[in-house]
Parts: C-alpha cells; structure tokens; sequence
C-alpha cells in the first residue's frame, strides 16, 4: 500500500513537473527598431513566426487577414489590394495618391499597393502593428505598418524543397539553398515558381480566368564579423495569368448570373512585375550602441486590361456599348535611412534616425467605348522626395514605471504632370502642372506600468500624418484635383499578460483615432449613368474599438488561438459627400466591418517516431460598405470562413507532408461588391473549396 502511495506520488510530481515546463516560446520583434519580446513593446501588434505562418497555409499577406484583429485586404484585384487597419483602408489607385497601411521587407518601404500583398516565403516572421505608426516609420502609415523579415543567410549549408499539388490543376515548387562561401562570407537562394487553373469560367471563349502564373526568386548575400553584419538583397517576383476580380451580379443570361461564371468577348489580364535591391548593414560600437544603414531600390509595375460592360455582346446598342479599360503604373524610389540604436539599459535606451526617400511613379491608364471609337486617356507623372529624422525613447521612471517617447519631423515636395484627352464626352481635356511642399511634426508619449514580470499595462497617445497630393484619374473637372494633408491623433490603452505559468498569452487594446482632413477615393454616379473617379477631403473621421489577441497551450498537445477585433469607424462631418446638399455625416467608412473574429485549435498526436498534426480554424467577418455613400449596391453581407490542415512530421525533422482544405463548406459568398463604371451591381466571390498536399524536404539541420 504504502509503495503504491509513493509511486503514485512520485508519478504525479512527475507529470507536474513536465506540466509545468510546458510554455509558449517566447516571441521576439523589432516594432521598435530593436529586438524586444511581443510583451513587452506597447504597441498592439499581431506577430508571426515561420511556424505560424506554415500553420495557417500563407502564401501571400492576404491569408493573414483573417488571423489578425481588425486586419481586412479586399480583393481590388491582384494589381491593387487595399490594405486595411482598424476601419481605416485604401489602395494607391494613381499615381497621385498613397496607400495608408506602409508594408516593409527588412525595413525598407516596398512602395505602392501593387508591391504590398507581399509573398510570404522564407520568412521569419511577420509582424501587423495596428495604428498610426509616425514616429518610427514616418509617413503613410496613418492606419499601420505591416513589417516582413526574411530569413538571413548563416554559415551552414542547409536547405530545403517544398512541392505542392492540389485541385484547379495547381501545381507549385518552393527550393532555398544556404550555403557558406568562407568564414564570414554566407549566401542563400530561394525560388518558386505556382501555377494554377482559373475557378471562374468565361462562357464566351471557354477559358478560365483568376488562375495563378507566379515566379520569384531572392539572392542573398552576408559578411558578418564580430563587430558588423552586411546582407545584400536581390529580389524578383512575377504575376501574370488572365485574371478579372469581379463578376456582374445581374440576373439575365447576357451576364453569366451563375457565380464563378462571365461572359467576356476582350482579354482580361492583371500582370504584375515587382524587383528590388537592397544592402543592410549593422555595425556594433565600442560603447555598446549598434549603427545601422538601410539602403534600398525598389520598382513596381503594373498593367491591367479589364472589360467594362460585363457582356460578350458584339453589337452596340447604347453609348456604353463595348467598354474597356487600360490601368497601367510603373514605380520606383530608392531610400536611405542611417539608425544609431543605443544599448540596451536598465534605466534609459533611445534610437536616432535619419531618413531619406525618392520617388517616381508614372502611369499611362485609358478607356475605350463603342469598341474603341472613343476613349479617354489618362497618362500622369508623380515626383515624390522625402526627408526625415526622428527620435524615440524608453525611460524608467520607477521600478514598474516606463515612460515612452518620440517625434520625427518630416519634410516632403511633391510634382505632377498630366494630361486627359477624352472624345467620349464624359470627361474633359486639359494639361495639368503642379507642385507643392509640406512638413509635420509626429509624436509619440507613452506610460507602461509592469505589474510584475508578466503583465503589462500602457497607454500611448501618438500622431500619423499622409500628404496630399492630385486625383490623376478620369475626372470630368480639374476644380478638386489637387487635396491636402491628413492627420491622425490616436490614443490607445492596453494590456499584455502572460499566465497560467507560461500556457496562456493574452493580450488586449482598445483605441481611439481622430483623423482631420480624411482623403476620401470614391466613384460618384453621374447623371448620364457613367462614374467618375472622385478624391476629396472630407471633415472628420473617427475610428474606435477593442482587440483581442489570444494563445493557450491547453496541454502539451494541444494548443488554441483566438482573436476578436470590433470597430467602429465613421465620418463625423462630410459635406456635401454625395454631391451638393448631400452629406454623408454619420456614414460608414469603406471596408470597415464592425466585427470580425477567428478561432483555431492545433492538436499532435505521437505516432511512430514522429506527430500527426491536425488543425481547424473558423474565421468570420460582419458585413461592411465599399463606398461611403453607404448604398446598398456597396454592401456587402457578412461571411465566414474554415479552413483544416492534417499531416505527420517525422521527430528528426527531414521531411513532412500535409494534406490542406481552405474553405472547408465550399461557400460561394461575395466578399467584395460595388457599382461599376456603367452603373452595373458587381462582386467577387470567395474562392471555392481548394484542396492540396504539400511536402517539404529538408537537409543540412
């Protein structure tokens, strides 16, 4: 008896010992230009590692959406997602106009929103920070910043290959190879190349559209020694397929009402082509401080070809008989930031930057009616340059009590050049030069309180700014080309805990933004049944709710991650919004669900020197407008999403294979609706249940 009572007490100290080392791993970020724990920055940030993001099945910063508080990428096409944080949303749609959410690879800007739905291969994490981030990474990023850092090259030799089949015909290779070329000179090459069959039919010709032909390829090459490391950075991605986003949503034959179906009689391509340049390089001083010099090139281009009447009618029955469209764009800018980060300390730390940006974008975008006897062309020309420099800092005031810092000046001039010829009567012609120069000043202040070694509380109050610039679009005026600056003040209140000895991460936000001079893109209708391209500023926006960011490890097999985000985000003021005497005070920003939320659970099951691993993850997100004159035809109804993973991982970490469903019920929900240019109701639908496998080999670790 007495035997029987020590083994079970020895048994049972056992299992709670083992109980007790069970933690989630520690997650590290740069938010703040240094590498901290996710805990203890405060700044509300979703982070990601390499696991996760193989977890969740990514293939581009699209599929993080739904993983990601308050995070929506509505699909305006391949060429141009709009990139939304906390309600707040918009896409660079011409050259005069900038996107709102800045996305960056190894800390350099990658540009306009055609380079923004990034590929997510070889990478070591991700991070989403929610909310204006002026101080740290300056202009544009009014809405937030989206952060990559690839996986840098080291000195083993060591790679892997990674092949994909599944449903549509897809078929997709992914291969890095890491290999040292001396004692301190390391280089690593990472390819893929992802095809796929279209899942929309176009009835007319019998093809499919909405496939995927990507191709990239990423060079790296690394000095390191024991004071500095250099990385230089080569990077190509490719994107071409017949691809058209939105289908008519009319119930006659002449449209193709069926979902997944269009009747189009021109071709319908998206091709983007994406390259970049860079060269890192950090350097560890005597007195503890690292220097850093980010230096970067980056080019975009992108052309789209899409049909405007949504019918394979040959004969011209009306003025918009036989529409197309031509949007076309090039980009590039070089950059250069200098950072002086000063060491780590127990009662001060501080970075120093000074930063520099150039750039030029130019497009050459039409449209035809009657099949092409008459057109408007819109070809224009943006010079952007930009200096800045900022400062931000930590100070403990206490023990527990941390004040944060910072301000970062920015200067920026701007010049246009265009010219609209229009023989369709519904626009005008005219030339058009201008130029124009701004600064702001954007800070940042901040309280953390530490409770103990796991919990932290903060509250920040910080300022984002996004200059203004010129409509270059088909307008039917030139009298609101031109609009001004806009700004944000945003304060934000939060909690970051770890509990449950180690299991649980938990953390939670709630913010408030004001935005004054709000730049608002919509498509007005007109009188004659066309739209116009119209961008203004409006009065006052306000942007407000709570997040929730969740990570359980339920046992040591089993672990469970939630997320909730709710938003309320509305014009306070905006005059004559809808045309004269129509105001859309009260209204609803463009893509902004009120709520959007997921779940998912992993669970691994030991089998034969090796772990089967099943997950499931349900996602759901409410419904939302696509314009601000909050018209039914915008609307869009809210939606949910499941996706499962199965597979099995051998222990020595050679090879797996996984098995994958997204969209597990098959639903054929619309998940983008708006008006086109000739008045028609239209929308893309989610993309049908796909399907694959996916193994990967790795060698050299």
């Amino acid at each position: 008896m007495k035997k029987t009572s020590v083994a079970i007490a020895v048994s049972g100290l056992i299992a709670s010992n083992a109980f007790a080392q069970m933690q989630l791993e520690e997650v590290v970020v740069t938010a703040q230009k240094r590498a901290q724990s996710l805990q203890d920055v405060p700044i509300a940030i979703s982070a990601f590692t390499s696991d996760d993001l193989n977890r969740i099945n990514t293939a581009t910063l699209a599929d993080l959406q739904y993983s990601t508080p308050n995070l929506t990428v509505s699909p305006n096409g391949r060429s141009n997602s709009s990139i939304g944080i906390r309600g707040v949303s918009d896409f660079s749609r011409n050259p005069g106009y900038d996107n709102r959410v800045g996305v960056y690879v190894d800390g350099l800007f990658v540009g306009r929103s055609a380079a923004a739905n990034q590929a997510t291969l070889d990478l070591e994490r991700i991070e989403v920070l929610r909310g204006p981030q002026g101080t740290l990474f300056g202009k544009n990023t009014v809405a937030g910043a989206i952060s990559l850092t690839t996986k840098a090259p080291t000195n083993e030799l060591h790679g892997f290959v990674k092949a994909e089949i599944g449903n549509y015909s897809r078929q997709a290779i992914t291969a890095m190879v890491n290999a040292p070329l001396s004692e301190s000179l390391f280089a690593k090459v990472m390819i893929n190349d992802t095809q796929r069959d279209g899942h929309v039919r176009n009835l007319f010709t019998g093809g499919d559209l909405n496939g995927l032909d990507d191709q990239s390829i990423r060079l790296q090459l690394r000095y390191e020694n024991d004071t500095t490391n250099a990385t230089l950075s080569v990077d190509r991605d490719e994107r071409k397929a017949p691809f058209h986003g939105r289908e008519a949503l009319v119930d006659a034959p002449a449209y193709a009402p069926n979902p997944y179906e269009v009747r189009f009689d021109e071709p319908q391509r998206q091709d983007i082509e994406l390259e970049g340049l860079s060269l890192v390089v950090n350097h560890s001083l005597d007195n503890g401080m690292e220097f850093s010099s980010l230096t970067g090139y980056r080019k975009t281009d992108f052309s789209n070809n899409a049909e405007e009447d949504y019918t394979d009618s040959q004969v011209i029955t009306s003025a918009f008989s036989r529409v197309t469209s031509s949007l076309g764009e090039v980009s590039e800018h070089t950059s250069q930031e200098f950072r002086w980060v000063s060491a780590a300390s127990d009662t001060m730390d501080y970075t120093v930057g000074l930063y520099y940006f150039d750039q030029t974008n130019e497009s050459d975008s039409s449209a035809a009616l009657l099949g092409g006897v008459a057109s408007v062309s819109v070809p224009a020309k943006v010079d952007v340059t930009s200096y800045a420099a900022y400062l931000h800092g930590n100070v403990q005031l206490s023990e527990k009590l941390q004040f944060t810092g910072g301000v970062r000046y920015t200067y920026e001039k701007k010049d246009v050049q265009f010219d609209i010829s229009d023989t369709t009567g519904l626009f005008t012609n005219a030339s058009y030069a201008d130029n124009f120069s701004t600064d702001d000043i954007s800070p940042k202040l901040g309280l953390n309180y530490f409770m103990s070694d796991d919990t932290m509380l903060y509250a920040s109050y910080g300022r984002g700014f996004k200059s203004g610039g010129w409509n270059v679009d088909f307008v039917s005026t030139l009298e609101q080309l031109a609009f001004g600056d806009e700004s944000v003040n945003s304060a934000e209140v939060g909690i970051k805990t770890t509990l449950w000895d180690g299991r649980a991460r938990i953390n939670l936000a709630y913010f408030d933004a004001q935005y004054d001079d709000f730049q608002v893109r919509q498509f007005v209708e007109l009188s004659n049944g066309g739209t116009v391209a119209t961008l203004t500023n409006a009065g006052e926006v306000t942007s407000s709710g709570i997040e929730a960011d969740i990570e359980v490890l339920l046992t040591e097999n089993l672990t469970f991650w939630a997320t909730y985000g709710y938003t309320d985000s509305e014009f306070d003021s905006f005059k004559d919004g809808g045309g004269a005497g129509i105001d859309y005070d009260g209204n609803k920003l463009a893509d902004a669900p009120e709520t959007t939320y997921s779940i998912a659970i992993e669970a691994r099951f030991p089998v034969a020197s090796g772990e089967v691993v099943a997950q499931v993850d349900y996602n759901y997100r409410d419904d939302f407008f696509t314009n601000p004159n909050n018209a039914a035809i915008n609307t869009v109804k809210s939606y949910d999403l499941a996706n499962a993973r199965i597979g099995y991982e051998p222990n020595s970490g050679g090879w797996s294979v996984h098995a994958w469903v997204k969209n597990l019920a098959d639903n054929d929900d619309i998940i983008y609706a708006s008006r086109s240019f000739l008045g028609l109701p239209r929308g893309t639908y989610i993309e049908p249940r796909m399907t694959g496998l996916t193994l990967q080999y790795h060698f050299g670790e």
